[in-house]
């Protein structure tokens, strides 16, 4: 009888050795059933996409509404891939510049930037750019009484003329990828960091800046919001220089770009200047209704 027991007790362990080994057999199948590629399957047995976005809003892009959720072009697409990968999307918003988003995916802390990102060679030596899903124009924002003297002083007939001398100084936001635009294309310009878009805006109308140095977006996007603004600053688009707007992700990560370009390329996704300030548009009339609502309340 005891022979027996202990034969029974044998053969149930073996029995539950058995059915382990199948059971995790069968999971390991189920992962590798479809085959993807290491890049992709880290993200899906991750179960959810992480998604590197600047921590200061910047309509249309990336913004909190009023209601208090995440919104904007860049929001949408992060959720349209996450969707497409079939994983939840969770988004990051430690990065104060532009050049920490970037850190963070080079890092790789996070899977993916998504954050009205320009291209900078400085940058692509860290990680891999996507295809453009937005294209623009760099423009200048210019205080018009400086222009006025500096073009009459030196007869400028054209922005290198006119930015051609150190007195030309260009304000530009810190750690962005303008201040490598400016460099090249402006090398004898006083070139000025400054710590935000406002505070230069603020500089500009004082007429301690000559111009501020960005893309026609942000330009259009202030002269819209300040209609009385047009009398003391011009905005200059830049016809030759366009600003493409990529995602970036790890560059250990080859396969994950090329599925983020068929992505891009099978969806047809592509902003022009129109439908990107029209899109900021529609958001500030929803923050005008807003106010609107809470002042009759």
């Amino acid at each position: 009888m005891r022979a027996f027991l202990s034969y029974s007790k044998t053969f149930s362990l073996l029995f539950q050795i058995l059915y382990t080994w199948v059971a995790l057999a069968n999971s390991d199948s189920s992962l590798t059933e479809k085959n993807y590629s290491k890049d992709i399957q880290d993200i899906v047995t991750n179960g959810k996409l992480v998604v590197a976005i600047l921590k200061t809003d910047n309509p249309p892009f990336f913004m909190t509404t009023p209601e208090g959720k995440l919104d904007g072009i860049d929001i949408e697409l992060s959720e349209r891939i996450a969707k497409e990968l079939g994983v939840t999307l969770e988004i990051n918003r430690t990065a104060q510049t532009y050049d920490e988003v970037v850190n963070l995916v080079a890092s790789g802390e996070v899977d993916l930037g998504v954050s009205k990102l320009s291209y900078t060679d400085e940058r692509a030596k860290k990680v891999l750019y996507t295809k453009p899903y937005a294209v623009f124009r760099k423009a200048m924002l210019v205080n018009r009484l400086v222009y006025a003297g500096i073009k009459r002083q030196r007869n400028a007939e054209t922005l290198l003329d006119l930015f051609s001398k150190p007195d030309s100084k260009i304000g530009i936001v810190q750690k962005s990828s303008y201040i490598d635009f400016a460099k090249n294309l402006f090398p004898n310009a006083s070139i000025n960091e400054i710590e935000t878009w406002e505070h230069g805006l603020k500089l500009l109308q004082e007429g301690k800046l000559l111009a501020l140095f960005r893309d026609e977006i942000e330009t259009q996007k202030f002269l819209f919001s300040r209609p009385d603004a047009n009398l003391k600053l011009l905005s200059l688009i830049i016809k030759s220089q366009e600003d493409s707007i990529r995602m970036v992700v790890p560059r250990n990560r080859l396969h994950f770009l090329l599925w983020i370009n068929g992505f891009l390329e099978t969806n047809q996704i592509k902003y022009d200047s129109h439908m990107l300030l029209e899109k900021n548009e529609k958001y500030l009339h929803k923050l005008k209704e807003l106010k609107r609502t809470i002042d009759y309340r």
